[in-house]
């Protein structure tokens, strides 16, 4: 399981765009367009998630206009990054907020286990692991590891 936050999905949809739609987005925000304004002197919270998969929650910038992107296309570049993850995005708003900067946004990235990597894939993505410090994924790895090599050892 991979956790990300407002900057990392940012980051993401940043190197996306150019490949998947062929622009290059000046600036990209989070947008409350979609009726913040009734809500507006109320204490309301609410939140955003794949569900609202037209919505529109952000604005990328180009040189001479503004393109939407809506929720969907920000799942889309999560899962062109995270090819065989199941996405799961959330922008949590606080209406109650004077001059907010946008929703507090995460997205966990789930994998199906149910597939089976050998003991020679399983040791790339350790090393792979190792190599980029990941504590987690190491340890999920070497658990894998062990499992898959004991497995193998009493067939």
């Amino acid at each position: 399981m991979i956790k990300l936050n407002t900057v990392e999905i940012i980051e993401i949809i940043k190197k996306q765009i150019p490949k998947v739609m062929n622009i290059k987005p000046v600036e990209l925000k989070f947008t409350d367009d979609f009726g913040r304004a009734s809500l507006a002197g109320t204490e309301h919270k609410f939140t955003l998630t794949n569900q609202h998969y037209s919505a529109k929650v952000m604005d990328c910038v180009l040189e001479t206009q503004v393109r939407p992107i809506l929720m969907c296309e920000i799942i889309y570049f999560l899962k062109c990054e995270f090819i065989d993850g199941h996405v799961e995005v959330r922008l949590d708003y606080d209406a109650s907020s004077e001059g907010s900067h946008g929703p507090t946004a995460s997205a966990v990235i789930t994998f199906d286990h149910a597939t089976q990597l050998g003991l020679e894939e399983l040791a790339d993505l350790i090393d792979l692991a190792l190599h980029m410090n990941d504590k987690t994924w190491f340890e999920e790895l070497s658990s894998q590891y062990v499992k898959t090599k004991a497995g193998a050892s009493i067939r």
